[in-house]
This record gives C-alpha cells, sequence and structure tokens, in this order.
C-alpha cells in the first residue's frame, strides 16, 4: 500500500529534521572548556595587546581617532595642481546625441532605443561670457576634456571614452559659448550600432 509510513520510516524523518541533541554536530559543542562563540565582531585585529600580540609590534594597524575607517596617513592624495587654480569654473551643460533614420523614428525597425547606450555622440557647451575665442584653449583627451581662458578653467572627466579625432568643437560668438561635440568610443560600440 502506497503513502503509509512504518515507525522507522518516521522515525528516520524526524531525526532528519530534528536532529537529536547528543549529536556531535550541534553548534553549542565547543571544543574546550572556556572557549567562546565567535561572531563578526570578532572579525579583524583586537587592539587589546593580550588579546592580539600584534599590535603591539612596529608593522601594527593604525588607529585612528573616533569613528574613522582609515588613518589619515592611508588615504592617498588625489588632490593635484588643477585643484588649486584660482580661476573660476565655467558653467556647463552634457547632452547624449543620437544619430536616427526614418526606420528608428516612425517605423521602429532599428534597434536604437531613447537610452543612452544607444548615443553615438556627447555634446558639451561651455558657457565663456566675457571671453573671445582667440583667448580659449581646448584640448580633448580620451577620457577628459580641458577648457582655459585667462578667466575660466574646466577639466572635465567624459562618462565614456571618446575619439579626440572624430571630435570637433565650434564657438557660439553671440552667447560666448563653446561647444563641443566628442565622438563616444564606447567598447561594445562596434557590435551594438
Amino acid at each position: 500500500m502506497e503513502g503509509c509510513f512504518n515507525p522507522t520510516d518516521l522515525q528516520a524523518l524526524q531525526n532528519l529534521i530534528c536532529p537529536p541533541k547528543d549529536d556531535s554536530d550541534a553548534e553549542d559543542d565547543l571544543p574546550q572548556a572556556g572557549a567562546r562563540k565567535l561572531g563578526p565582531g570578532d572579525i579583524g585585529a583586537s587592539s587589546d595587546p593580550s588579546q592580539n600580540p600584534a599590535a603591539t609590534r612596529p608593522h601594527a594597524p593604525l588607529k585612528g581617532a573616533g569613528n574613522d575607517i582609515w588613518h589619515p596617513s592611508e588615504a592617498l592624495d588625489t588632490r593635484n595642481a588643477q585643484d588649486y587654480d584660482p580661476r573660476q569654473v565655467p558653467e556647463y551643460e552634457m547632452k547624449f546625441k543620437q544619430t536616427v533614420t526614418a526606420e528608428d523614428v516612425y517605423l521602429g525597425m532599428g534597434f536604437k532605443t531613447p537610452s543612452t547606450a544607444s548615443c553615438e555622440w556627447l555634446s558639451v557647451l561651455v558657457k565663456l561670457p566675457q571671453e573671445t575665442r582667440e583667448k580659449v584653449e581646448l584640448s580633448v583627451e580620451s577620457e577628459a576634456i580641458d577648457v582655459r581662458s585667462p578667466r575660466y578653467r574646466l577639466h572635465l572627466p567624459t562618462p565614456h571614452p571618446v575619439d579626440p579625432n572624430a571630435s570637433s568643437a565650434k564657438w557660439h560668438n553671440d552667447t560666448s559659448t563653446l561647444e563641443i561635440t566628442l565622438r563616444l568610443a564606447r567598447e561594445l560600440d562596434n557590435v551594438n550600432f
């Protein structure tokens, strides 16, 4: 008769679900008397020299003041000369642009989406009031752009790598605005487009 359990099967099932207390795999079974269970708070070096003799050695971890995560000597100084530039940072605006066709817009036959993953261009508008085109210097690298003038300085990392050779710039004299059009050079753009 199917579906019936004998007492031996029920006892085996009970031992499987709730093992007996005298089992050697019990969690409260400690190997030595006086030992304590370790928890997440025990990870890392103890500052008590009796608990951790390495805390008194010359290469011991440095202890910061208060609740600091690291000691000030462990933090890298990432500041460089451009952080100390007294020139003003100009106002700027970044926009992603797509090259679309009628199939993309009206028929929905292309693979383009409205997301920035389908964009091929990055347009950066930098407002430089009271400047002329002759006083503005522009440098385009693969990871950043640098705009300099006597009054303004903008060092702007780009959100994606760009191709400096396929990029262009235009000066709008009426608004004293520099428009930089950068060709995005992401890793999988050749596969996606």
